[in-house]
């Protein structure tokens, strides 16, 4: 065995989180929230025993584990998005948990797994950009502060798995972390420049900002 027993985290982690999920969903009878609960627990311990193990695909399949993470997520999502009433708010506050829920194993899967040959990078860092990009604009009705951080999950997202598979020059990584800085400072200015509420554009310059530079900081060698 491991001498960081791995196993044993992961079973004292399944211990945790499904006693807490199980009394989240007998107290409250709501599912989405024992999905969350259960994770909160269970994914550092899941995290330990991933960095620590010698071959955790042997105990954690990827692909397995993506699709249970995928319809944990719906069912995460769909219990917020159904609660009475439903606005936009409670929709985008549901995709927030369900990211949360989501991406963790998503990120597990592609560094240990084999995507999909249909993933391609290029084409998810395209997609997920653009989804950033749709969901600032839903923040500029409601849900400012929930939309703005899933767009940075998504958009941190797309560019980390473009990072692993097409590994972009150092050029083209400063190059995408100045244009964010520049998208940021012009949303800066029109949110300074315009008569309605700033908050939005603010909420997205910060996103236009953080995002390229949180992915240029993970992606650097520290060597």
């Amino acid at each position: 065995m491991n001498r960081y027993a791995p196993e044993l985290a992961l079973i004292a982690g399944g211990i945790l989180g499904g006693g807490v999920g199980g009394f989240v969903l007998f107290s409250l009878g709501d599912p989405a929230a024992a999905i969350v609960a259960t994770v909160v627990c269970w994914y550092p311990f899941g995290a330990y025993a991933v960095r620590t193990s010698d071959s955790p695909t042997g105990v954690l399949p990827p692909r397995l584990l993506t699709i249970v993470a995928g319809g944990a997520s719906i069912i995460v999502w769909g219990g917020i998005a159904r609660q009475q009433p439903s606005t936009i708010d409670t929709i985008v506050f549901g995709w927030l948990l369900a990211l949360l829920v989501f991406l963790p194993v998503a990120g597990y899967a592609s560094s240990y797994g084999t995507p999909p040959a249909s993933l391609t990078p290029r084409a998810v860092v395209v997609v997920t950009t653009l989804g950033a990009v749709g969901l600032l604009a839903v923040g500029t009705v409601a849900a400012t502060g929930p939309a703005a951080i899933s767009a940075l999950l998504v958009f941190l997202a797309g560019w980390l798995f473009y990072v692993g598979g097409v590994q972009p020059t150092e050029q083209r990584r400063r190059h995408t972390l100045l244009g964010g800085l520049a998208v940021a400072a012009g949303l800066v200015v029109v949110a300074g420049l315009t008569t309605g509420p700033s908050e939005p554009l603010v909420a997205a310059a910060l996103v236009a900002a953080f995002g390229p530079l949180f992915g240029y900081v993970l992606t650097t060698d520290p060597r």
